[in-house]
């Protein structure tokens, strides 16, 4: 009994909670309760672990944290959209809606701020020229070692998002990288960049 957690916020497909003020309330509480007092990943304990999903762990990016006793996924990404197959979210309503003097339910979070890139893209701009360089290329000593080019030219497209200049200097430094071989020493955390490239021209 120790290691169970009831938890009213978890609902079977097709059916919700009734619009209660305490249960209301209980559908957080319950479960933040249930992460004081058993950890992060309880719910990997037999007894709270998902039934019916593809993977025993459920279907979710979960990683480390106190009482984690499975295999930590390993070597799976662990971030979303990725390029592995890895779960993603539906958006499809947890509950069914109640019929009231209007409807009840989720509704889209409206975004005030739609550039996610400007800060970032000012902070590039404040940073003297050897700074700039400096950043090019320790970003560019790691994502040259990818070797999916999708992936590489969809995170260059992040930066150039950020700043042109950020993104085609970044896109021309992999480049080179690639074409020189040096992106496989640049690869090795042991090896610092400068180093690498002093190795690679020696």
């Amino acid at each position: 009994m120790e290691q169970a957690a009831f938890d009213p916020g978890h609902f079977v497909n097709g059916i919700g909670p009734s619009p209660d003020k305490m249960l209301q309330a209980r559908l957080f509480a319950y479960g933040d309760a249930h992460r004081y007092r058993l950890g992060i990943n309880h719910t990997q304990l037999p007894v709270n672990s998902p039934k019916g999903c593809p993977f025993d762990h459920g279907q979710n990016y979960g990683r480390d944290g106190a009482m984690r006793f499975n295999d930590n996924f390993k070597r799976e990404k662990n971030y979303e959209p990725n390029s592995f197959d890895g779960p993603r979210e539906t958006s499809q309503e947890l509950y069914n809606a109640l019929a009231t003097s209007g409807i009840t339910g989720h509704y889209p979070v409206v975004r005030r701020e739609v550039d996610d890139f400007m800060q970032a893209g000012d902070l590039y701009r404040l940073f003297p020229e050897e700074e700039k360089q400096l950043v090019v290329e320790m970003i560019a000593g790691s994502l040259s070692t990818v070797d999916d080019e999708g992936i590489r030219g969809r995170s260059i497209s992040h930066f150039r998002n950020a700043d042109n200049d950020f993104g085609d200097r970044l896109e021309s430094l992999i480049k080179e990288l690639r074409a020189s071989g040096q992106s496989e020493l640049a690869g090795d955390e042991s090896v610092d960049w400068r180093e690498a490239q002093l190795i690679a021209e020696t």
